[in-house]
């Protein structure tokens, strides 16, 4: 059976519009009766979609067409093709060997340029080479193997990996496929057999992910976009025997997950916001099709939806990009792309009047909403209002934001203890409960490394680098995985208890414990305090590091600084210039158990209680492979050499560390007495007790 008399099984001819195809099918017509439906799929006017074709022809952009000419060439995420794509290659074989190679090039992303170039000059050109590649596609990988697969993720595979993977069927759909096919459907090229393909394909999909549902046994992200194609499918293809299945079966999913996937701060489970950015669109979509197609939705939909990007403009930081908060990359709201990767990307939607998702979602939340706060993060600051709030405490998903105000000359801070994924897997979560992220003057000094690259490549250490404390500003304790409960695989049980949250004329303060280190053989545990002193543009952390003290461990507070230059000038003292040039300095002084006060004076010279250095050190990476140290990716899978300062103690607890971070022209003292401290900066004096803060 060819695709032509396989389309015509899949087929409810009594939907409208298609009886007379239904009356050639019958009279044996295959020919007249396909051509009788892809007359029917082009000139439909509902179900109706998220936009319209002419849409897309509105989009002004100068490097559309080149990009779409790269893909004519199939040079595709740094590879160039010799002939067609072959669907089963992947470049990383010889150095990292990495799936999401090829798990990218299933998801056909790069078929979004074709089809925008098209829009824009409507030379068939471009849509001849999706219908080809589609064709190529379809032979590459048949579906039914993986349908009838009982397995709840299909005949796995080794190197490189397959295309039926639940995640990647539900990207191809609602990122590509439809708005592809809603741009192109008009076009000669795309002809009867093309059509035949591409609709026997959309029911392979169909079929596949209404059988095959992940369920929260992967990432909860997964779930997400299988959903939302799953009911878009149902609602975009009312002509397939199959819909109302689809379609039933998607809504569910949908009005479930969305009251499931977020919690009451509108934050999805996975607490990344790349991962969060993707689940909120996927969800976004499938809600907004209900909508245009009147279909109702649970009340909670746009609720939730609305507290999502109130998430994302929460942690905006004034340079107008998202923190890296677990795996996620620096996604900017004035770039014209926000993905920054080479593959593996985040660029999962499509929106007709703007490449970059994180902008065209902030307008498009607008529009819904009638919020100016949305239009300020989608114009960079050019419209709307800015938010009137500056602090955010989200107990519920365990990050902690302050910011001085939402101009990009502003100072921003968070700490983030992550409550991970309610007891999910953890694949996309890192091990850094007290991160810290600092932004001073509207540039970054301390960052968070980013993700680099997964498991699924075979460099481990790398994985394991960026994943772990010593990537993050945070304390690092004997390479311990911070929530780690024996017995248990890949899922943590970290929280974080948040001890006060406030801000008053003087001073900002997050102060925060976690429980990370609860099970290691002699607990340890991290209590840190964030005070942001506005008077002087500085930050002080305090952090508190107690346990049972029955053995020495390796502490190492981390510090990643946002560049290269970095001087330690000695154990103490560690000076950073910005890429603008603003010269800043980190001064720290610590406690440990065998010396409990310590004094440090403006001049640099630094006082024990009899006279003695303490036993803490300093050490400065940059760009390290042995060992792994001072590098962060901005962007999937890239990577740059940072400094990175290590203040390590070999020792037992307790142990105080105050760190101080500001211009390298502020005066700075500090003095550690009876677990107290008392810093001067620039003038300012700050006293800090176990539960009492005063600056004075």
């Amino acid at each position: 059976m060819n695709c032509k008399e396989k389309l015509l099984t899949l087929l409810d001819f009594s939907a409208p519009g298609m009886e007379e195809a239904g009356r050639m099918s019958l009279a044996g017509d295959i020919d007249g009766a396909v051509a009788q439906v892809v007359r029917h799929f082009r000139g439909r006017r509902s179900p109706r979609y998220l936009f319209e074709a002419s849409e897309a022809g509105r989009l002004v952009d100068g490097n559309i067409l080149d990009e779409a000419e790269a893909v004519m060439r199939h040079e595709i995420f740094g590879h160039a093709f010799n002939g067609p794509i072959d669907w089963h290659f992947n470049p990383t074989a010889d150095t990292s060997r990495d799936n999401e190679w090829s798990w990218s090039l299933f998801r056909t992303i790069y078929w979004q340029p074709l089809a925008r170039a098209y829009a824009l000059t409507k030379d068939d050109r471009y849509v001849r080479e999706i219908a080809d590649e589609l064709k190529s596609f379809y032979e590459a990988w048949p579906a039914q193997p993986f349908i009838d697969s009982d397995d709840e993720k299909p005949q796995k595979t080794p190197f490189p990996g397959h295309a039926w993977r639940t995640i990647e069927t539900g990207i191809r759909i609602y990122t590509t496929w439809l708005p592809c096919m809603e741009i192109v459907r008009t076009s000669p090229a795309f002809d009867d057999e093309t059509w035949a393909i591409f609709l026997c394909s959309i029911h392979d999909h169909g079929t596949f992910l209404e059988r095959h549902y992940s369920n929260h046994s992967h990432s909860s992200n997964w779930l997400s976009m299988e959903a939302s194609s799953l009911l878009q499918l149902g609602i975009m293809f009312p002509e397939m025997t199959d819909s109302q299945k689809w379609a039933h079966a998607g809504y569910q999913r949908i009005m479930h997950e969305l009251a499931y996937c977020f919690d009451n701060d509108g934050v999805h489970m996975e607490h990344t916001p790349i991962y969060h950015l993707v689940a909120s669109i996927a969800f976004l979509q499938a809600v907004r099709l209900c909508t245009l197609n009147d279909i109702p939705v649970a009340p909670y939909a746009m609720t939730l939806l609305e507290r999502s990007a109130e998430y994302l403009l929460r942690i905006v930081k004034p340079d107008f990009s998202t923190p890296m908060i677990g795996d996620a990359d620096r996604n900017s709201l004035l770039d014209r792309r926000s993905d920054t990767s080479v593959y593996e990307g985040m660029n999962l939607s499509f929106f007709p009047d703007d490449l970059n998702e994180l902008r065209a979602y902030f307008k498009l939340m607008s529009r819904l909403t009638g919020r100016g706060d949305f239009l300020y993060a989608a114009t960079g600051g050019a419209e709307g209002e800015a938010p009137a709030r500056r602090e955010y405490a989200m107990r519920e998903t365990g990050l902690y934001v302050s910011r001085t105000g939402w101009t990009r000359t502003d100072s921003y801070m968070h700490i983030h203890g992550v409550q991970l994924e309610r007891g999910e897997k953890s694949t996309h979560s890192h091990n850094d409960n007290g991160h810290v992220e600092l932004t001073l003057h509207g540039e970054d000094v301390l960052i968070d490394c980013g993700r680099y690259i997964y498991n699924s490549s075979c460099w481990k250490d790398w994985r394991h680098y960026f994943t772990y404390a010593l990537a993050h500003n945070t304390l690092y304790v004997d390479d311990h995985l911070m929530g780690a409960v024996p017995g248990v695989d890949r899922v943590r049980g970290v929280r974080t208890v948040l001890h006060a949250f406030r801000r008053t004329d003087d001073y900002q303060l997050i102060d925060v414990s976690h429980n990370g280190y609860a099970f290691m053989d002699d607990s340890v545990f991290h209590r840190r305090k964030l005070v942001f002193l506005p008077a002087v543009e500085s930050a002080v952390v305090l952090d508190y590091v107690t346990g049972l003290g029955e053995a020495d461990h390796d502490f190492r507070l981390i510090w990643n600084f946002a560049g290269r230059d970095v001087v330690l000038r000695n154990d103490e003292v560690a000076d950073f210039t910005t890429p603008r040039g603003t010269a800043f300095r980190m001064t720290s002084v610590a406690t440990s158990a065998d010396i409990d006060s310590v004094r440090y004076e403006v001049d640099g010279s630094k006082v024990g209680p009899d006279g003695s250095d303490s036993p803490w050190t300093s050490r400065l990476y940059c760009g390290s492979e042995d060992p792994i140290a001072g590098w962060v990716s901005y962007g999937y899978p890239v990577r740059k050499p940072v400094g990175q300062v290590q203040r390590c103690l070999l020792g037992r607890v307790p142990a105080l560390s105050v760190t101080v971070v500001g211009k390298r022209e502020l005066p700075v003292r500090i003095t550690i007495e009876g677990g107290r401290a008392d810093v001067e900066i620039g003038g300012r004096r700050l006293l800090v007790g176990n539960e009492e803060v005063e600056v004075v």
